[in-house]
């Protein structure tokens, strides 16, 4: 059989001739076109001769694949062609209500949120190469939609492939990414085009590795090939077709961190802005950084990483490597325990998935829904024995024996209240900080300018302090990250290259245009293999006049009216069913890594401008910490953040075609002379209650609405005329509010309008108030406004 990786490029390119038949080469070789069933077989095998043929040991072997996946004779042309079969299952028939492709040149692809029951509308996004801005990323009614470009897309898509110098599989998977996330895999006038070409593609080629894994001989590939004709068919089948469509070929992957709120929330005051990003941040990394080693370990392309975000991550592993990822298990367990000692940890759950698992229920398959939830499930069984990867030994040593660590208040950390030593750690503006602590502070600071990720890959370390900072813990996966900005003079700060580096990833950070001179020249400076990719980072830090990045005091004091400060939650309202029912029995892989990334596009590339605007033209006013995956965390001034929530909300509505799937919001705001931390934990963990309360209660409201016949924007007026009522009662009542906090007498700023707004201002009383009864807790759940 022919090596795995020519396999899974064959299996990546097979239908790229689907794009460049739409402005099809005169200069297509005879044989080529000798051994085609469809034009696109051989459009795509001319590509890999003509345009990649350095990037394989066996270029001769990928074009005959791509060639022949319609028409098979060997056995890799067989499993590619199962493995496009499998990823293809999931298309859906169009009927009265769903209308179909427009043939190969007219087809739009139509946006997946629209696709979610209950949806209003139906969109569809313009063929485009991905940028971040609201023209590209907003998906249009197809009336109102430009005609796909298509020489346009292939010709830029072919420019910057031609810049690469060094053949990477990653930096080919982003130039997919970019090019044809927009594209429709299947432009037929009989299924729903709501399938990128991207998606497709990356499904295939994670589905053929796994594939090429199971160890099936030509025999078992043949009897597979026919059980899914047969099934296609709706024919009888044999015990052996029966049996091999339900044969576990591949393991559904996912990871989950735990001690996220804790870990980010245990913060004291000085440097709080800073290092709560900076931990934001390490939180990200951490989970793109370990689902990436288990891949590497594995000897598994970026393809079979289906998600990583928001603290989890999904992998299609060969069901072959069960053994295999019980193993890294225990080593992620045994180098997070050594690295956070208990504050973090990683649940692994994992299910085996059988060809039959990758067909819609629609078209009488198992259907993906029921792998999500049971790994999901058997996640949330394990963080119910948490640490037990560890061992029975090692747990009885580290959970059960009593140590030493800061006996003294003068040997703790300030900021996380672990250790704190003379000598070995720091003091910032008399505030006690370990190295972790410092670390984190620093990482905040250098993503104020963050314009290149740089990951230099290499053997793994030993932690080399038992408080590490966050490169040190990364270090122990086998990677060493550093943030790159601009120097005063303009040039690009370059990192000194680890001595023991094999390799060196460039991602270039908030922009798409991620080969361009700098990225070349900085991949020539370090010298190594370098791979290159771009990633959407959330993220937006305010500065004062002279350019320094502010605290929470300044932020306080920007706000209109009473100087407090506001955190603002907000995420996709019941996320989990969304992903299980929202596309009713055609969820599929596919579908759902494209519902992921149709969200993710929104929270990170799309919610930064937004809060970028509050910051423009005058003081600014809002810290974006995070946005990513399905929701977003916000610290800034009080006033602005309900306007803030409304607009973002009413952005996610037309992103996603109407109120099928809504995000709902949660405020918290507190006095200026309340410590930031610790207290913030406290308070971030309240504006996320509320964020779920205010879900349930709009969607309640929405249920109402509809028999009222309201309308959406009745409920979005009254949260401004809401908030305007609270500005006007801070402004003008703030002696008298004085004297009502001064008798810490509870008040309602407005019990009548409890529906939409339930604004009360209650004392504090908590342990760590700098003065029980003078300090006060505001919370604005923007239910239904925002």
């Amino acid at each position: 059989m022919t090596d795995e990786r020519a396999i899974w490029l064959a299996a990546l390119l097979h239908d790229i001739g689907k794009f460049w038949e739409n402005i099809p080469p005169a200069d297509v070789p005879s044989e080529l076109r000798a051994a085609q069933k469809y034009q696109h077989e051989a459009y795509g095998a001319w590509f890999v001769r003509k345009y990649l043929a350095d990037w394989t040991d066996d270029p001769q072997a990928v074009e005959q694949i791509i060639v022949k996946h319609h028409q098979p004779s060997l056995p890799d042309e067989v499993l590619v062609q199962i493995a496009d079969w499998l990823a293809s299952y999931e298309r859906v028939q169009a009927g009265q209500e769903e209308a179909g492709g427009r043939g190969k040149r007219e087809t739009l692809l139509r946006s997946i949120l629209s696709r979610v029951q209950g949806a209003d509308a139906k969109l569809y996004h313009p063929l485009q190469a991905l940028k971040t801005d609201r023209e590209t990323l907003f998906p249009l009614p197809e009336d109102r939609a430009p005609l796909p470009d298509y020489a346009r897309v292939w010709n830029q898509f072919l420019r910057e492939l031609q810049k690469v110098t060094t053949p990477q599989r990653r930096t080919l998977q982003a130039l997919l990414f970019k090019y044809f996330w927009a594209a429709p895999s299947d432009r037929s006038y009989e299924d729903i085009p709501d399938i990128s070409l991207y998606h497709h593609l990356v499904a295939a080629a994670a589905i053929a590795v796994c594939l090429s894994r199971t160890g099936l001989t030509e025999n078992d590939l043949m009897t597979l090939s026919d059980a899914l004709k047969t099934f296609w068919n709706r024919q009888p089948q044999t015990p052996a077709q029966q049996a091999i469509l339900n044969q576990p070929v591949a393991l559904l992957v996912k990871g989950d961190i735990s001690g996220t709120q804790d870990f980010l929330y245990l913060l004291t005051s000085r440097g709080a802005a800073r290092g709560l990003r900076g931990r934001s941040f390490y939180l990200q990394l951490l989970t793109e950084v370990v689902s990436e080693w288990m891949l590497r370990r594995l000897q598994l392309p970026l393809t079979n990483r289906l998600y990583a975000g928001g603290g989890h991550f999904y992998l299609l592993v060969p069901y072959r490597e069960c053994e295999q990822v019980d193993a890294l298990r225990a080593q992620i367990a045994q180098k997070l325990w050594q690295a956070h000692r208990g504050d973090l940890s990683l649940n692994i759950g994992a299910v085996p998935v059988a060809p039959i698992d990758f067909v819609s229920s629609q078209m009488g398959g198992e259907g993906f829904t029921q792998k999500w939830k049971a790994v999901s499930e058997d996640v949330a069984d394990r963080k119910q024995r948490r640490w037990i990867d560890l061992g029975a030994e090692q747990m009885a040593q580290h959970l059960f024996t009593p140590y030493d660590e800061g006996t003294t208040a003068e040997e703790m950390c300030q900021v996380c209240h672990g250790e704190w030593k003379a000598g070995e750690d720091t003091t910032d503006e008399g505030v006690r900080k370990c190295r972790r602590c410092a670390s984190f502070e620093r990482l905040g600071m250098e993503l104020r300018h963050c314009e290149y990720l740089v990951r230099f890959y290499l053997a793994e370390q030993e932690l080399p302090h038992p408080r590490p900072t966050w490169q040190e813990v990364l270090r122990t996966f086998g990677v060493e990250v550093h943030p790159l900005s601009r120097r005063k003079d303009g040039g690009l700060q370059l990192p000194s290259v680890p001595v023991n580096a094999q390799e060196v990833l460039i991602e270039r950070v908030g922009d798409t245009d991620f080969l361009n001179d700098d990225t070349l020249n900085l991949a020539d400076h370090l010298r190594l293999p370098a791979c290159f990719d771009f990633r959407l980072l959330g993220e937006v830090t305010p500065t004062d006049e002279q350019g320094n990045v502010v605290d929470y005091d300044y932020l306080a004091n920007a706000s209109q009216g009473v100087p407090w400060l506001g955190v603002l939650r907000m995420d996709v309202d019941s996320l989990g069913q969304l992903f299980r029912y929202g596309l009713g029995e055609d969820t599929t892989l596919s579908r759902v890594a494209t519902l992921s990334g149709s969200m993710r596009l929104f929270f990170e590339a799309y919610v930064p401008l937004l809060c970028r605007e509050v910051n423009a033209g005058g003081q600014e006013k809002v810290y974006l910490l995070y946005a990513g995956g399905d929701d977003l965390f916000v610290v800034g001034s009080w006033s602005v953040l309900p306007v803030l929530a409304q607009r973002i909300r009413d952005e996610f509505r037309e992103y996603a075609g109407g109120d099928h799937v809504t995000v709902s919001a949660g405020i918290a705001i507190e006095h200026e002379k309340y410590p930031p931390l610790p207290p913030c934990r406290r308070r971030q963990a309240r504006p996320r209650r509320q964020s779920e309360r205010a879900g349930q209660a709009h969607r309640q409201r929405q249920g109402d609405a509809e028999k009222r016949h309201l309308l959406p924007g009745r409920a979005a007026g009254l949260g401004a005329v809401r908030r305007g009522r609270l500005l006007e009662e801070r402004a003008a009542g703030d002696a008298a509010g004085g004297q009502r906090r001064e008798e810490g007498v509870p008040r309602s700023a407005d019990p009548a309008d409890g529906d939409f707004a339930a604004v009360s201002v209650e004392p504090s009383g908590a342990a760590g108030s700098p003065a029980p009864g003078r300090d006060y807790e505001a919370t604005v759940p923007l239910t239904g406004a925002a």
